[in-house]
């Protein structure tokens, strides 16, 4: 692709192409858009392998953090990103400094056209792919949970313990009627639960956080600092409720979040 470019016009091919660039075609438009036709037939492959790839993929991945399926992710947004550049490099190294001033301007279109093309189809190449359903393994995870539970006995005295909180780690628990320590492991799924409680309870706050962000553009970040407050207070609701028993913790968390927002939006 790099020798479309290689080429030298004679005085007397650059001053026709002066007189004709308005009624057709030059040399160098058309090695142009032949030029980023290819690249964009490429992006279009690009787009394609993720249709049919990127939902299966991240259905068959079951690692909690979607290792493989974000790797698949990264690589497809790296080729995007280094056709940008190859594109971008030639343009400024390659066609611009052959262009005359007419076709300065209808190159420059072309160029600017591809550009935001191909920077569209980056950004929504992975739109409407579900990576991780966190209501269902939040379920998965409350389940597994909740099996724990169920056949947790006094290893001593045989007696069913009652768990009154949520332990998302292996926790020493004392039986009431014996006084024996028993260990309680809630499980490999349901040790994950802290790591998505925000993500999920961001997930079930989205027309508060709409909402927010609507007031936001209407009237600025400082006086859509209630709109904020509530959006927060529905997410640390909904965090007490996916991870009972860490009320404190979720407090402090809103006070954190509140207070970096509200320095946020001090003026300098």
């Amino acid at each position: 692709m790099w020798n479309l470019f290689n080429f030298k016009k004679t005085d007397a091919e650059d001053a026709q192409d002066r007189g004709d660039t308005k009624t057709k075609q030059t040399d160098l438009m058309q090695r142009a858009e032949t030029y980023f036709g290819k690249l964009d037939a490429r992006c279009h492959e690009i787009l394609a392998e993720v249709r049919e790839s990127a939902q299966l993929l991240a259905d068959a991945d079951t690692d909690p953090y979607k290792r493989s399926y974000l790797q698949f992710k990264s690589a497809i947004l790296a080729q995007f990103t280094s056709i940008i550049q190859k594109g971008s490099d030639t343009f400024q190294n390659k066609i611009m400094p052959k262009a005359n001033s007419l076709e300065m301007m209808r190159v420059s279109q072309l160029f600017n056209d591809w550009h935001s093309k191909v920077l569209d189809m980056m950004t929504h190449a992975f739109d409407g792919v579900m990576e991780r359903n966190l209501e269902k393994e939040y379920a998965e995870m409350m389940e597994e949970y909740e099996a724990a539970r169920n056949v947790f006995h006094c290893k001593q005295c045989g007696a069913k313990l009652r768990i009154a909180q949520f332990y998302f780690t292996a926790t020493y628990l004392t039986c009431e009627f014996c006084q024996t320590q028993n260990t309680f492991d809630p499980g490999s799924k349901a040790r994950m639960i802290e790591h998505i409680a925000r993500p999920l309870a961001e997930s079930r706050c989205k027309i508060e956080y709409e909402a927010y962000r609507h007031r936001k553009s209407e009237v600025g970040q400082k006086e859509a600092t209630a709109d904020y407050e509530k959006y927060v207070q529905a997410m640390i609701a909904q965090m007490n409720s996916i991870l009972p028993g860490m009320e404190e913790q979720h407090r402090n968390f809103y006070n954190r979040l509140m207070n970096d927002y509200n320095n946020w939006t001090v003026p300098w």
